[in-house]
């Protein structure tokens, strides 16, 4: 299975992995959006990339190495996507989900340092925190973006997937995109569903901030 953004198939399933991206005015999610405006992949596909149970699993694993210390994964279950980096879990998109957490410059500089993959930026997205002065860049960036799949959306679509995804990274309340630096031990987050969350242990955070440096290396 062709797991690129070369596959207009999995753009769109990448697409459906955005809990957070709303359009608030409209009150409608990408999740619904997308299956309005595009044809969805085939239940066959679906199942394939995916697999049909959660035990025993049999689904696909994206891999990319991002450096010699760090590898990053991202398992497609029925109903979620389970991020890793090595063996070190990071986050899922289910409905129990746990993402928020790398910086938007940490994101930037991990995507560049391993290629400018495009699948990638995608795939780590959802585990992102922006910031309202980021704002721009970040919409900037996830437009042309966007326009390096398959997808190849017509202006109004690419707008209105833009503002979703720009919305998923960047909370209404701006002290959620907000991150705090604890001393002894690296850059926390309010926002209860992270693996950075400042109420986790000190033990816990100085793993996981080792971790995201080597893989920003």
């Amino acid at each position: 299975m062709n797991l690129d953004v070369s596959n207009k198939d999995f753009c769109l399933f990448l697409l459906t992995q955005f809990p957070f991206a709303a359009n608030d005015e409209q009150e409608i999610m990408l999740s619904d959006y997308i299956p309005e405006h595009f044809q969805m992949p085939s239940d066959a596909w679906w199942e394939e990339l995916t697999g049909t149970t959660a035990e025993p699993w049999n689904g696909y694993t994206y891999q990319q190495s991002l450096n010699k210390d760090v590898t990053f994964y991202a398992e497609f279950h029925p109903e979620e996507t389970i991020y890793f980096f090595n063996d070190t879990y990071l986050g899922n998109t289910g409905g129990h989900f746990h993402l928020s957490l790398l910086s938007w410059k940490e994101l930037t500089t991990i995507v560049s340092n391993a290629g400018n993959n495009a699948s990638l930026f995608f795939l780590l997205l959802p585990l992102t925190i922006g910031n309202a002065s980021e704002r721009a860049n970040i919409a900037h960036t996830i437009s042309q973006r966007l326009l390096q799949t398959s997808l190849q959306p017509d202006k109004e679509r690419l707008v209105a997937i833009t503002q979703f995804l720009t919305r998923h990274v960047i909370f209404d309340e701006e002290e959620q995109n907000i991150f705090a630096y604890k001393e002894k031990i690296g850059l926390t987050t309010i926002r209860n569903h992270s693996e950075r969350n400042a109420q986790h242990s000190n033990e816990s955070l100085i793993a996981i901030n080792e971790l995201i440096r080597l893989a920003t290396l």
